[in-house]
């Protein structure tokens, strides 16, 4: 999420580059939202406002040296249906929740309906110094205890009810059948697609079948029950690590459910490759998960745990997958249109959007080595 980015130029935004673009000039946001908190007297004369990131669904100032404005300015994840103050709204319920906590940002303020003179909601939070996480041994050191610490979260006096969280963030109770389903909605485009590559198209059909095989082992999530808070969008640039600790940032795709969701998405070599085609040696694997139970500080929450990663933490990994197969003809179409660089069609590809495509070609062209990494977990015996 942390991305440089110069103020005076035009940022496209592209929500999965799955439906209409939208434009936003940075410069002119800039200036707007820098009026709008001086007229709600949050921005002093001496204060700088300067934009630090931008994603896919937020942009993120900085405002001072100890906070951030972040805005939502587009919604890529479906649940919000195009809404963005839902987003807000949404990423607001969290920070309520785990006020306190010290896992992520506390929040200081926020505007989640759009006022007369200016049209986007907002949180503002504290500014959290630090690094993306690079996977090094002490950075996966501090993410599993994170992990640990917001999955034992229920545990702890003030977190027990997801009352405040209900109905916004959604709970899924039954997760290998909807990862299995979204993965297999996911594939579909791809395995219909007259330009699908031959080999993928046979890997993909192949791991569904056997995530299929898997399905009724659901049920010792039953058994073994243990639900939580779960982030569930571990791309490298969505921690800040610093010497004190890893925090989560980007709550977007949260839901309440099972802690092997988070485990499952954190290893995924799907999400793994993105920091720069990386790679996670398998002593490193071992050395995350076992740095994670130990942080648990419990010895029946680790086995139920094991358990739920041993029955689920292979779904989120088969999701990425299809999902990054069917994402690849989209953009390839998408910057096929957008090289002729037509002023009646898109707007030249600038260097965001080239830095997405070519991590996007990237994944596509490790996507049968990322494809055999899936079906080795999904192969793996269950418990």
């Amino acid at each position: 999420m942390h991305v440089n980015y110069d103020t005076h130029s035009i940022y496209r935004v592209l929500p999965s580059l799955l439906s209409a673009s939208t434009l936003l000039n940075l410069g002119q946001l800039c200036e707007a939202l820098r009026s709008h908190l001086q007229s709600r007297y949050l921005l002093d004369d001496g204060d700088t406002l300067e934009l630090m990131a931008h994603g896919e669904a937020n942009a993120i100032f900085r405002l001072g040296g100890d906070r951030l404005v972040r805005l939502a300015v587009n919604t890529p994840n479906q649940r919000f249906q195009g809404d963005f103050s839902r987003l807000t709204e949404f990423e607001s319920s969290i920070l309520r929740y785990l006020a306190g906590s010290g896992l992520g940002h506390e929040l200081l303020g926020e505007q989640r309906t759009a006022s007369p003179d200016f049209p986007y909601t907002y949180l503002i939070t504290n500014y959290i110094p630090g690094v993306p996480m690079d996977y090094s041994r002490r950075h996966l050191q501090q993410c599993a205890t994170t992990l640990a610490r917001l999955h034992r979260l229920p545990q702890r006096a003030g977190y027990e009810s997801f009352h405040q969280l209900s109905p916004l963030v959604p709970q899924v109770s039954h997760p290998l059948t909807v990862f299995w389903q979204e993965a297999r909605d996911y594939a579909q485009p791809y395995l219909d697609s007259p330009a699908a590559d031959a080999e993928i198209n046979d890997l993909l059909k192949a791991v569904l079948a056997q995530a299929e095989t898997r399905l009724a082992s659901e049920s010792l999530l039953t058994e073994y029950r243990h639900a939580c808070l779960v982030h569930s969008d571990h791309t490298y640039d969505n921690w800040v690590v610093n010497d004190q600790q890893a925090y989560l940032i980007d709550w977007e795709w949260a839901e309440i459910g099972s802690p092997a969701g988070d485990l499952g998405h954190f290893l995924s070599p799907i999400t793994i490759q993105r920091r720069q085609g990386y790679q996670m040696p398998r002593e490193d694997r071992q050395f995350f998960l076992k740095a994670y139970y130990t942080a648990l500080e419990d010895a029946k929450l680790a086995q139920t745990i094991q358990v739920h990663f041993a029955v689920f933490g292979a779904f989120p990994a088969l999701r990425s997958l299809c999902w990054l197969a069917n994402y690849g003809l989209t953009t390839n179409r998408w910057y096929a249109d957008a090289g002729t660089n037509s002023p009646h069609t898109t707007p030249p590809v600038n260097s965001s959007t080239a830095a997405r495509l070519e991590r996007s070609q990237a994944g596509q062209q490790r996507l049968t080595q990322m494809g055999a990494e899936v079906m080795a977990l999904l192969e793996a015996p269950l418990p």
